[in-house]
């Protein structure tokens, strides 16, 4: 009766993350990039793709969903469940041209919903005002797991973070790197020092540790995975606080191990 959890791909180039009990698979996001890579990354994490229940879209930035992942997902029969407020800008940007008409769109509203055995609760996170973007609580039995990336501002989506069993959240980039590899986008992104300060906030809100919190979203030229896990050790430590939980950095550009929350 686990929760199961692992980053099949997490960064500016691609992200796809994948949760799972014993009869139901999801996906959260599929920017994998090609039709070739897609079927490889899910063949080879998930055996049989033609089992997944949905693919849950977080927003419409090319790095979490584009044209070629949704024909793959449109052959596999796979549902594409996305926010009412995103499906319109789904199909202005990454339909081009081409008709889907067999692609499974199941739009969702603010209210929780359910894949088979999962409960998803969207919240509504801060990013690049042209693409609403949403984090998801998802719930199992009596586990909870969060996962947001994609944010710039934790105060408000904060409280969906407490009392977890699992947190994955984006820890984007290093500010010194970000000096030297300069990106006007990286504003709507959480710098390191901002995901430290949140995770701080959510463990002092919290009556339990989470088994594991795991950073994500990591840019290529502006952040290293010891980085953004020292700036998290160092935010804890700035306020005498000890780390009881597993703490870890998404592979970039590998699938990550998986996480068991029991």
């Amino acid at each position: 009766m686990s929760l199961h959890f692992k980053a099949l791909r997490s960064s500016s180039s691609g992200n796809c993350l994948l949760i799972w009990t014993d009869k139901t698979r999801i996906l959260i996001d599929c920017g994998l990039g090609s039709m070739r890579k897609t079927r490889e990354i899910l063949s080879s994490n998930l055996g049989n793709p033609a089992d997944l229940a949905a693919v849950i879209v977080s927003h419409n930035h090319s790095d979490h969903i584009s044209y070629y992942p949704l024909r793959v997902l449109e052959e596999l029969g796979t549902t594409i469940r996305i926010h009412d407020k995103c499906l319109e800008q789904l199909k202005d940007k990454h339909f081009g041209g081409y008709g889907f008409g067999s692609l499974k769109l199941k739009p969702f509203g603010d209210a929780a919903f359910s894949v088979g055995e999962l409960t998803i609760k969207p919240f509504e996170v801060e990013h690049n005002p042209q693409f609403p973007t949403y984090g998801f609580v998802i719930t199992y039995m009596k586990k909870k797991a969060v996962i947001a990336t994609d944010f710039n501002k934790w105060q408000e989506p904060a409280e969906n973070f407490t009392d977890s069993d699992f947190i994955f959240v984006e820890s984007n980039h290093d500010l010194e790197l970000l000096r030297l590899h300069y990106n006007p986008n990286s504003r709507f992104h959480m710098p390191n020092p901002k995901t430290g300060q949140m995770i701080c906030e959510v463990r002092k809100k919290s009556r339990k540790a989470p088994k594991t919190v795991m950073l994500g979203h990591l840019s290529m030229q502006r952040n290293e995975p010891n980085i953004a896990l020292e700036e998290t050790r160092k935010a804890f430590e700035r306020l005498g606080m000890e780390i009881d939980f597993e703490l870890a950095a998404a592979e970039r550009l590998s699938a990550s191990a998986e996480i068991k929350i029991e």
